[in-house]
């Protein structure tokens, strides 16, 4: 789970999910920056991608992790939920996620903007966050900030699920018009300012659909065509992360590279 290591394994197997989770450092990096976490009862999902240089990435994203995984329990879930009434068909807990992911994330803006404040840095430490909650027996909910994805894979099609807080994807919802910004220019990330609000949705879950978090380590050097024939390919999780992790490594490993693979039971 801890950023900074240079490979991260994780895995775990409830009635909910399988779920698989690989962090790389890559071959161009010195520190593994990533964080990721699969909480052990199926329950919740968590990749994070930190930024700052000098160790100050890693703390970034572990910092996001933690607090997440504090407040993102099933005793919180339950106590929350409880107190809300539930639209026709929506359970309550997707409501009350609503409001915890919230207070998780502001947070989280308040503690890393402080403590860039407190260091005085040049180069101010943030992170992007992507996250996966198995609502009661039938939902998903998902939520992100910055350019860490979701995809899904159900009936043999790949859907990306979120959209990039940067420069360069706001260039492509314009048309492509003009110069191209860099693809790593964020436009929404957790740390440079107090106030930043997460983009969350959810859906209905199927039985075998499949869940990919993952880093711009991953996207950066894996087309989405061949996310689809390594899912294809794969005989497990395990093995589908596996593989999306050597295929960027391959591709040249230019940044850390994170996955969590979860296929729903």
């Amino acid at each position: 789970m801890n950023a900074g290591n240079n490979s991260i394994h994780q895995e775990v197997n409830t009635t909910r999910i399988v779920a698989a989770g690989l962090s790389d450092v890559g071959h161009a990096r010195s520190e593994n920056e990533d964080s990721i976490w699969l909480d052990e009862s199926g329950l919740v999902l968590l990749l994070a991608d930190g930024m700052g240089g000098h160790e100050r990435g890693a703390e970034a994203s572990q910092t996001a992790i933690n607090n997440f995984r504090e407040m993102l329990t099933p005793e919180t879930i339950k106590k929350e939920a409880g107190e809300i009434t539930a639209a026709a068909g929506v359970p309550p807990e997707i409501a009350c996620l609503y409001t915890i992911i919230f207070r998780a994330v502001g947070k989280t803006a308040n503690f890393l903007s402080d403590r860039n404040a407190e260091l005085k840095l040049d180069l101010f430490m943030g992170t992007t966050v992507v996250g996966l909650v198995l609502v009661a027996d039938s939902h998903v909910l998902w939520f992100h900030i910055g350019d860490s994805r979701l995809y899904r894979w159900r009936g043999s099609v790949l859907k990306q699920l979120t959209t990039d807080h940067s420069a360069y994807a706001e260039w492509e919802n314009r048309g492509r018009k003009g110069a191209a910004p860099p693809k790593n220019l964020l436009t929404r990330v957790i740390g440079i300012n107090p106030i930043v609000e997460a983009d969350i949705e959810y859906d209905k879950r199927e039985k075998d659909d499949i869940f990919i978090l993952c880093s711009d380590g991953l996207t950066d050097m894996v087309t989405d065509q061949q996310i689809e024939e390594i899912i294809k390919a794969g005989s497990n999780v395990t093995d589908i992360a596996n593989s999306l992790v050597n295929a960027a490594l391959v591709a040249g490993g230019k940044d850390n590279v994170s996955v969590i693979v979860c296929k729903v039971q």
